[in-house]
């Protein structure tokens, strides 16, 4: 019987790729940690699930149950898939019990492969287990399932497509099979090997291998950033390769191992009969794009402790100090010291403590972060004083240059306009009475320019402000823009209008500021 291994939490990235075509046969799908596949992928699918668990499941499958849309087709799959998923997450399973269940299951989903006809796809199965950082996987038919590791795609099963011997750089290596386990019937199996960081996990059927072959996935899987640029260019390429044929490609990558004991030991590989197979001591790791950019653990000091045997670190007994020679005689018998970290019971262990440089460097990191605050505060508080500025500008630029105020006749009570200017600030109101009249004049600091209606031809006079026009005055004054009343102010003004058909010009230009008179209507 199989030894039971130390609980570990695994963190693995998955993406699963696909292209679907309409065939005759068996019809293609993938169960991704819970998730199946439904409707939306009814053509293709580019699904991603990065999760940490003690448990995994993957496959990737075609099944003779009909269609993936069709809910009542789709569920005697489901329940084998589904028993799985939850066996392998519960606790007090096993790997070894599981990789039984597996096989079950594969048979359950794929069912008899019969002789193949002409046209008529023929089901198959590729599943991989994860517990507690060990894997193992079942194919049947169709179905490849490889361990990418060290720049090397291992098969995990005895399938039926050739693999050379070899890695990434074309160089020979040995033990290419060893993960495979042998063969029951239909199904094929794996040994359960130990995963190790960046491992990568690939299930997928053996169209994508016979479209692209070993050397140019090697070569895709080593140009690739993450899991998922390496999905999508393998899958892209083989669909171009063989158009029309349904594709599936479906990788994890082991992105960290966490024991959950202190004393647990990663890095063996084990058979399901126990058998124990010992991986590489040092290996590349998958996605070399990938891990330049991951930062790496500081280099620990040596020290005498770490050369001790296992015995030292699992120090887990509650200490006792020595006996020392000065005690009194009634502490003959030692007094059980209660339990403390491992940091206090082997202080010669030298491990790193935070010194006060450490704290420095927090505050400078808080300094910092205050700085940039009030520097973006600083210039949010700019910008709105600027638009302030702008806006104020906008709306009282006219108001405050001279000559701009303009006064119109005032009708009183009694019917009799009066007339009245004013400039650069200076009001003139003249009022009228049934026996006499009276002017009022209100002066401001600036000068004060005051024209009188002495000549009976004249109504009032008119300082140019900005965009005024003979046709405006008219309009303004006389109610009426045609030519005649223009030419009233024109004439009045010794200026001419040139009539060309239907336009009428001003000889001359008339400025802001000017006195114009404005004679009475005709």
């Amino acid at each position: 019987m199989a030894k039971s291994n130390k609980a570990a939490i695994t963190r693995i990235a998955t993406t699963v790729t696909a292209r679907y075509y309409p065939t005759t046969g068996a019809t293609d799908g993938f169960y991704l940690d819970g998730r199946l596949s439904g409707r939306r992928e009814h053509r293709a699918a580019d699904v991603t699930l990065d999760r940490e668990e003690r448990g995994f499941f993957y496959a990737v499958f075609a099944h003779l149950t009909g269609g993936a849309t069709d809910d009542s087709a789709v569920s005697p799959v489901k329940k084998p898939l589904e028993k799985i998923m939850t066996e392998v997450k519960q606790p007090g399973h096993n790997i070894d019990a599981e990789i039984n269940e597996l096989a079950e299951c594969a048979v359950s989903v794929v069912g008899r492969i019969a002789l193949k006809h002409d046209g008529m796809r023929q089901p198959y199965f590729a599943g991989i287990l994860v517990r507690d950082s060990e894997m193992a996987a079942v194919t049947m038919g169709n179905g490849c399932a490889y361990l990418y590791r060290g720049d090397v795609l291992y098969p995990l099963t005895s399938d039926d497509y050739p693999l050379e011997a070899i890695d990434y750089a074309g160089k020979p290596i040995s033990g290419l099979d060893v993960y495979c386990a042998g063969v029951a019937g239909t199904v094929r199996y794996s040994n359960i090997a130990q995963l190790q960081m960046d491992d990568c996990l690939i299930t997928c059927n053996r169209e994508v291998m016979e479209a692209l072959g070993q050397r140019e996935i090697l070569r895709m899987l080593y140009e690739a950033d993450d899991q998922s640029d390496a999905a999508g260019m393998i899958i892209t390429a083989a669909a171009a390769k063989l158009p029309g044929t349904p594709m599936q490609f479906m990788i994890g990558f082991v992105e960290n191992i966490t024991s959950a004991d202190r004393t647990a030991r990663l890095g063996m590989t084990r058979s399901h009969a126990d058998t124990a197979v010992v991986a590489g001591a040092s290996v590349p790791a998958a996605f070399p794009s990938l891990n330049r950019n991951r930062p790496q653990p500081a280099a620990e000091p040596k020290n005498p402790v770490a050369d001790l045997p296992h015995e030292a670190e699992e120090a887990d007994l509650d200490f006792i100090p020595p006996r020392k020679t000065e005690r009194p005689a009634a502490a003959a018998h030692p007094q059980p010291v209660p339990y403390k970290p491992a940091s206090s019971r082997l202080p010669e262990q030298g491990e790193e403590t935070f010194d006060d440089e450490d704290d420095s460097f927090g505050d400078e990191i808080d300094t910092y972060g205050k700085g940039r605050r009030i520097a973006f505060y600083v210039i949010i508080a700019a910008i709105c004083v600027a638009c302030l500025f702008l806006i104020y500008s906008m709306l009282f630029k006219d108001k405050d240059k001279p000559g701009t105020t303009t006064t119109t006749p005032t009708t009183q009570a009694t019917g009799q306009v009066t007339p009245g200017q004013t400039s650069s600030g200076t009001t003139i109101s003249s009022q009228t009475t049934s026996g006499s009249s009276s002017t009022t004049t209100s002066e401001s600091t600036t000068t004060t320019t005051t024209t009188t209606a002495s000549d009976p031809g004249i109504m009032t006079t008119h300082t140019v402000v900005a965009n005024d026009t003979i046709w405006g005055l008219a309009m303004k004054y006389y109610g009426n823009g045609d030519y005649e009343h223009m030419n009233l102010i024109a004439e009045a003004n010794g200026m001419k209008l040139i009539r060309d058909g239907d336009d009428v010009k001003l000889e001359g230009s008339i400025r802001v500021g000017d006195v114009l008179k404005i004679p009475n209507k005709p």
